[in-house]
């Protein structure tokens, strides 16, 4: 199946490294392993037999930068030696003689038009949005709603091709604007964003029932973003203030059943802790410890990191925030991205794995 998946241009690097760990759960592939790609500008074009509409939907529900992703039907290059609009009539007709299973069925329709990047062709996307429409509707008897169509048809604009495809799923965008921290039970100041911390988890390849570990679980971000997506749940923190805050946050989520065990403990001694609860590695740890003069009482933090690698699993990821690169020992470095907060203020966010 040929799938096409819009990413956000939030960040430069950040989705790409999201939609491929999510590859990898779901299909066990990855952007550069048995899986045809091509990348235009912030749309990913993937080829793989493993995909299919259920699996599409899935990675773009649970990505935080995903914003779309489509089902490419059929896929026209651009004649170098004719113009625009001869290309888009010669695509119109191309159109007229494409089966429509996809949509033969379906009670109605609507088709939207994106290009890419933006403004790359001068041409009016309503008229191409009118002309396909009408292609669609004379071939179907399919009707056009444009507020609540069954199906939408994506007519997805490039600088050398375009594509006939049909959305199949949309991220919820409101999620991360109506769950952040200061909107939650109980806030504190200096949490990572929602949307951050779900990419932090997804970047962990977690999936249902895994058991995720926060050492440094504060108000509780990781955990929410992780019980979300079906993640068995181990935090703790040294301040019992938080501790408590994040049962509340929890709690006022309906994600109580996906705690396993959250309590005030110190990050040094972690072996312990899971030790207490029958437990001898955790499948993915995501954190965010804490750095700067007024926690130096708190520890070494590299230390604890370099020894939080004795409770991950083989091949398991370490996702971590810092101000500033932190080299480990006892993992491997796969990634880091560095994300601009203010002037005082970069996040380098860290994935290690253990191999």
């Amino acid at each position: 199946m040929y799938v096409g998946y819009l990413l956000s241009k939030e960040h430069e690097k950040l989705p790409f490294s999201e939609l491929n760990a999510l590859l990898e759960v779901y299909i066990k592939h990855n952007l550069d392993s048995n899986t045809t790609k091509k990348v235009f500008n912030n749309y990913v074009v993937i080829y793989n037999n493993k995909l299919d509409a259920e699996k599409i939907r899935i990675i773009t529900k649970r990505s935080a930068y995903i914003n779309e992703s489509y089902e490419i039907v059929f896929e026209m290059l651009f004649d170098k030696n004719k113009g625009y609009i001869e290309n888009l009539n010669l695509f119109y007709e191309k159109l007229k003689d494409l089966e429509y299973n996809h949509i033969s069925e379906l009670d109605s329709f609507a088709v939207r038009v994106i290009k890419i990047p933006k403004g790359c062709i001068n041409i009016n996307s309503m008229d191409i949005e009118r002309i396909v429409g009408n292609i669609v509707k004379n071939k179907t008897n399919a009707k056009v709603n444009l507020k609540k169509p069954s199906k939408v048809i994506k007519i997805i604009v490039l600088n050398d091709r375009i594509h006939f495809a049909i959305l199949v799923e949309k991220r919820d965008k409101e999620y991360f604007q109506k769950n952040r921290p200061h909107l939650r039970a109980y806030f504190h100041p200096g949490c990572i964003l929602p949307k951050l911390a779900r990419c932090m988890v997804n970047l962990a390849r977690l999936k249902k029932d895994d058991i995720l570990l926060d050492p440094f679980c504060g108000t509780g971000g990781f955990l929410i973003e992780g019980g979300f997506i079906g993640c068995k749940l181990i935090g703790s923190d040294i301040d019992n203030m938080m501790v408590k805050g994040a049962l509340l946050n929890l709690k006022s989520y309906n994600l109580t059943d996906r705690i396993v065990s959250l309590k005030q403990w110190d990050a040094k001694d972690i072996g312990n802790y899971l030790k207490s609860l029958n437990i001898k590695e955790v499948d993915g740890i995501i954190t965010d410890p804490p750095y700067g003069i007024s926690t130096s009482a708190k520890g070494d933090i590299e230390n604890i990191l370099n020894s939080l690698s004795n409770v991950l699993k083989h091949n398991g990821y370490m996702i971590f925030a810092s101000p500033r690169r932190i080299d480990l020992d006892n993992l491997v470095l796969k990634e880091i991205h560095s994300i601009y907060i203010h002037k005082s203020l970069t996040r380098y966010i860290h994935v290690y794995k253990k191999e």
